[in-house]
């Protein structure tokens, strides 16, 4: 005679994987039910189902509860402290980079963190080292074209460190290494 089927539990699709390694180490036959096949990850009531005769045994396995342990589950990760906390400022110069900037100067005082200013443009210089560069490309006539470029770009970078010094001075930011 065949063992029918009974619901062990109902978990999330990460929780009943877990659980049906555990009871297939110890012998156990488990099959998953009403898993969402496009996004298993996403179901949140799957059910783990054994053979009835095996029931007494994992019930046994599944009272202790060492196999929902937080170092198995994985749940909860360590909180690492980096040893060197930077946060990134990607900045264009406009107000939105004032804004981006008065977010994580407050954020650097409380992670105690240092700040980085980025400033990231298209060069014409490298284009055509890029796949499909020469899309993007643009004709530049001689080398002060780019000069100008490179000048305007540390000019007005300089001009954001001196708001942000500013502000700094003043109060508006709080006083974090940058």
């Amino acid at each position: 005679m065949e063992d029918k089927l009974v619901t062990l539990a109902i978990l999330t699709y990460t929780k009943a994987q877990i659980l049906k390694n555990v009871l297939e180490n110890e012998g156990i036959e488990t099959y998953i039910h009403n898993v969402n096949q496009i996004q298993p990850v996403v179901s949140s009531g799957v059910r783990l189902r054994i053979k009835e005769s095996d029931l007494p045994r994992a019930l046994k396995i599944t009272e202790s509860s060492t196999w929902l342990s937080e170092s198995i589950v994985g749940e909860k990760e360590p909180k690492v402290k980096d040893k060197s906390n930077k946060i990134l400022i990607p900045v264009d110069f406009s107000n939105y980079s004032m804004k981006a900037c008065e977010f994580a100067f407050n954020l650097a005082k409380t992670e105690n963190a240092e700040v980085i200013l980025l400033h990231v443009y298209f060069t014409p210089i490298y284009a055509s080292s890029l796949p499909y560069g020469d899309v993007f490309n643009y004709q530049i006539g001689d080398e002060e074209s780019v000069k100008t470029i490179i000048q305007k770009v540390h000019s007005d970078l300089n001009a954001l460190s001196a708001k942000i010094k500013e502000k700094v001075t003043s109060g508006e930011f709080p006083n974090v290494k940058y």
